[in-house]
């Protein structure tokens, strides 16, 4: 995918595609001189900031330069005291060009607006690196260097295959929902965001089966339902065609720069008159995007159909007919920090694709998801939907208020029930549901998996304490590493375990909250920017 991204750049040169991530963190405002030398200590071990593709379109190919000029690269901007400044200044710098030479990076230092608090802005191009490849860079430079985490690759079979194929290509399929010749896209964008509860997506999302980026596409496609009936005619009362970005990097390339990641076919259930009908629909849409054994599939066919394919499929899903909406959800659980001071929230921004006429990314940490509207700016009304999505979220539904949480049925396929910090504990963190991630996500037998078996006898290696670890922490926002998990002597004490350190708030995300645990740190995100 970075050959695509690389040679879609070099055809349209006015597009822009710069990723990145505004960091906000407290603390008094490092001297320039300082980061620079710090950010020079992480360049060995930061290939994502040495690297960069040379060359004409699908032929690049990778260059290392050791020591970028960070003169250029990292900088600083002073504003006059007020946050209305912030804002302005960071609007600007996301749409400022990247270093034309050498690898396409910055950070900025952006401070002054007011006491005792400062940003860092990290800048990327998308040729070089993804979300996850952002992320590791942020936690290379920010916190704790990931140690990679297992993922497993079951086998597919030819179903598996025709049905990823198929689901990219009816992706890429006609709508005729953005080309509207009265108004037509200029590709100018606009930028906003929106900052919501985590807690309020993943309440909402989890007991019905889903998780926080469920939550996240629930509540986009309330606020799209909302403006379309408002603004846009021609996406009223149906499906918005969407596609969702999907993490296909493995264990071994964690740190490689470049693109490791694919799209899904999302379509948003704007037609859904209510928050639950949406929030269901979008779980069991995303549940093919979840499976282990369909992102082996498509990490295959990523691998095995030639860049000149992929590129002609991006030209085709970019043209005004087959425009799509682009989403991409991102989580951090770790804390991240300057030397003492800690990042306290965390804003992303993305890149709109040529004829598009919306990327929405969110990203979540320290409790709080940020979402970002990079929309076109022909499109009117666009600056309501931070509030439309506020409003969209506040409309999902409670878990207590939800009729099948009296009388809950015993644990389904897929099926993870909301946070044991937020209802009871035993009525969550239970055998049957450490047991279905087992045996729907780490594909083990059932029958040995009894809660007197020790690991071993229930067949409970390395390979499933690690995805056990990554479901938890993922979809529930429970912490808790594979060397702790295994520890564990039989699987009652597993979900005794995971049961304690999920009704412990001190355990779930927050940089003031939690120890790093430098042998286990990881970022992950399933879909991503």
């Amino acid at each position: 995918m970075d050959l695509t991204m690389h040679s879609m750049a070099q055809d349209h040169p006015s597009i822009s595609q710069t990723i990145g991530v505004i960091l906000h963190l407290e603390g008094t405002t490092p001297a320039l001189g300082e980061l620079r030398a710090h950010v020079a200590s992480h360049l060995e071990h930061g290939p994502r900031l040495t690297h960069y593709l040379h060359g004409p379109g699908l032929k690049a190919r990778w260059h290392r330069d050791p020591t970028p000029d960070l003169t250029s690269r990292v900088r600083e901007q002073h504003l006059p005291s007020g946050d209305e400044h912030l804002e302005t200044a960071l609007t600007a710098l996301i749409t400022h060009p990247l270093p034309d030479a050498g690898p396409l990076w910055d950070l900025c230092l952006v401070s002054g607006y007011a006491p005792d608090r400062y940003a860092l802005c990290l800048r990327a191009h998308h040729s070089t690196q993804d979300g996850m490849g952002l992320i590791g860079t942020l936690t290379a430079l920010f916190g704790t260097a990931p140690a990679p985490s297992m993922q497993p690759s079951p086998r597919a079979g030819a179903g598996a295959y025709l049905g990823t194929v198929r689901g990219m290509l009816a992706a890429s399929g006609t709508n005729n929902v953005w080309n509207d010749t009265a108004l037509p896209l200029t590709g100018d964008r606009d930028i906003s965001w929106a900052h919501v509860p985590t807690q309020r997506l993943r309440q909402a999302a989890t007991v019905r089966g889903g998780d926080t980026n469920d939550g996240f596409l629930a509540g986009l496609s309330g606020a799209l339902r909302t403006w379309t009936s408002q603004y846009w005619p021609r996406g009223t009362g149906r499906p918005l065609p969407a596609v969702t970005m999907v993490n296909l990097r493995r264990a071994a390339e964690h740190d490689r720069p470049g693109n490791y990641f694919t799209f899904a076919s999302m379509p948003l259930p704007c037609h859904e008159p209510t928050a639950e009908n949406r929030l269901d629909h979008v779980i069991t849409a995303t549940r093919t995007t979840k499976d282990p054994t369909r992102q082996n599939v498509m990490r295959s066919v990523m691998d095995l159909v030639p860049a000149r394919a992929f590129r002609a499929l991006a030209a085709r899903l970019t043209t005004p007919e087959r425009a799509t909406i682009t989403t991409s959800y991102l989580a951090i659980h770790r804390p991240l920090r300057y030397k003492q001071d800690s990042v306290t929230h965390i804003q992303p921004f993305n890149w709109l694709p040529r004829n598009h006429p919306a990327s929405i990314v969110a990203c979540s940490y320290n409790g709080t998801t940020s979402i970002c509207f990079v929309t076109d700016a022909a499109l009117p009304g666009t600056n309501q939907l931070p509030g439309l999505f506020r409003d969209a979220v506040d409309e999902l539904p409670h878990p207590h208020d939800d009729s099948r949480l009296p009388d809950q049925p015993p644990h389904a396929s897929g099926t993870i029930p909301a946070p044991a910090r937020d209802c009871d504990t035993a009525a969550v963190i239970d055998l049957g549901l450490i047991k279905d991630i087992l045996v729907q996500q780490g594909g083990l037998p059932a029958a040995p998996i009894t809660a007197g078996a020790t690991q071993a006898q229930a067949g409970i290696d390395s390979l499933a304490t690690a995805l056990l670890s990554m479901t938890l922490e993922d979809r529930m926002g429970i912490v808790i590493t594979e060397h702790e998990l295994a520890k564990a002597a039989t699987v009652a004490d597993l979900v005794d375990l995971v049961a304690r350190r999920a009704a412990s708030p001190s355990d779930h995300e927050g940089p003031g909250e939690q120890d790093p645990h430098p042998q286990a740190d990881r970022s992950h995100a399933v879909p991503e920017a």
